[in-house]
């Protein structure tokens, strides 16, 4: 909202690239270990098993540091084409230095979070991983608006840059700080190191960056076909997208930890109800920013970024009606991943992808932003019920929304620490 008073509609076509591509080296960069540590922390943290959780973090680091040297060279060895086709300027080594930085530390935090959740540190784990970094952003960038002062894309990427270093360093922090307490609890079964970590996220890999991937398909593609200022006009209706999501992704900050220990103990029902109730409370949440959505899209978009941005009016209510199945259905997926189908979820992920790459550049050169919107509308709908229907056969559990759950005990059960 205030990027958009603050940037020229070109520029923040740029940054919503540019986000788009932080979010995926984020996602290769952590090997698909948000989840993997999410679920191994959750079982320790449920049986006490300490030095199991230290164990963990320590595998975690060593595979974070591979991967990090590797991704770094092949982000600079790709600089020069994506500075010709995805940015269309020339941006100097510096900026790509500095997107290094943010996919480095954006990804530790991430995992930071990931491992403090699972331990059962859940309010710690849900603030670093929802608000410090994309707050210290907003009020420097307000800050700079209210002082009058000129900023452009550069200064607002380095203020990204360090916002992502400190809250990287603090979830480092909290992190060594819970192991350096905590140490004891029941002996392991065997030894546990970087390969079993590695073995476990690679498929949690090809999922969780393919998820993200084909989240970041609809920008990208637009990106090669259109000009910047369609892309910024997409890109806002992104952001108010994300309201109708809002529920669901605080719910699924606290419930990938209880859903791996209540599958692990053989409890299905209980593994049910948990998954029915964050659906409920979704739904809860939703549908009522939906039907506001359809009802003020213009208004909405004209009030939060600016009198251009209310052209993507209808973009933001294709992509809403997208978004909402997704709310109303839960965390299918999740209940896959903590039940171990995670090559299931891979191959449905990629399969997607392919379709909506595909798709995509059908649509775009002919009917533009509206064109890609209903492709990932439909993409995310279908998605969607695909996650529902495995999750059910394979698990015997259902994620859809239970009326019976519709009490604040209920979505207690969930938000509360363990």
């Amino acid at each position: 909202m205030v990027l958009t008073r603050l940037l020229s509609p070109a520029d923040f076509g740029f940054y919503t690239v540019f986000a788009q591509i932080v979010a995926v080296g984020a996602m290769l960069q952590s090997f698909g270990m948000q989840t993997g540590v999410t679920k191994l922390a959750g079982i320790a943290g449920g049986a006490g098993a300490w030095d199991r959780a230290r164990a963990i973090l320590k595998a975690t680091a060593l595979i974070f540091a591979a991967v990090g040297i590797a991704l770094t060279a092949v982000l600079l060895g790709l600089w020069p084409a994506m500075e010709a086709s995805l940015f269309k300027r020339e941006l100097g080594w510096l900026m790509a230095g500095l997107i290094a930085v943010v996919i480095l530390t954006r990804a530790a935090e991430e995992i930071g979070s990931a491992f403090l959740r699972g331990v059962g540190r859940v309010r710690s784990g849900a603030l670093l991983l929802s608000a410090p970094r994309e707050g210290l952003v907003f009020l420097a960038a307000l800050a700079l608006l209210a002082g009058g002062q000129a900023a452009g894309v550069w200064a607002v990427v380095e203020i990204y840059a360090a916002a992502s270093a400190l809250i990287a360093l603090l979830t480092m922090a909290l992190c060594l700080r819970f192991v350096a307490r905590h140490s004891g609890g029941p002996p392991a079964d065997e030894a546990f190191g970087a390969r079993h970590l590695a073995m476990l996220s690679a498929p949690m890999l090809l999922h969780s960056s393919g998820a993200l991937v084909l989240k970041a398909t609809d920008v990208w593609i637009l990106s090669l076909y259109r000009d910047a200022t369609e892309v910024a006009l997409y890109g806002a209706a992104i952001r108010v997208t994300n309201l109708v999501i809002f529920g669901l992704s605080v719910i699924n900050m606290a419930l990938p930890q209880l859903l791996a220990a209540l599958h692990a103990e053989g409890r299905i029902r209980d593994f049910e109800r948990m998954a029915r109730i964050a659906a409920t409370w979704s739904t809860v949440v939703s549908v009522p920013v939906f039907v506001l959505i359809v009802l003020f899209a213009e208004p909405m978009l004209d009030l939060l970024f600016g009198a251009p941005y209310g052209e993507a009016a209808t973009v933001l209510i294709i992509l809403a009606a997208g978004h909402v199945v997704s709310a109303v259905v839960g965390s299918p997926g999740m209940m896959l991943q903590m039940a171990g189908h995670q090559n299931l979820m891979s191959a449905l992920t990629l399969g997607a992808l392919a379709v909506n790459v595909i798709a995509n550049i059908l649509v775009v050169e002919q009917h533009g932003a509206t064109g890609v919107a209903v492709v990932t509308a439909l993409t995310i709908t279908a998605r969607m019920a695909l996650h529902t229907y495995f999750a059910w056969r394979l698990t015997g559990a259902l994620s859809l929304p239970d009326p019976k759950t519709l009490t604040f005990g209920a979505l207690r059960s969930i938000l509360r620490r363990r």
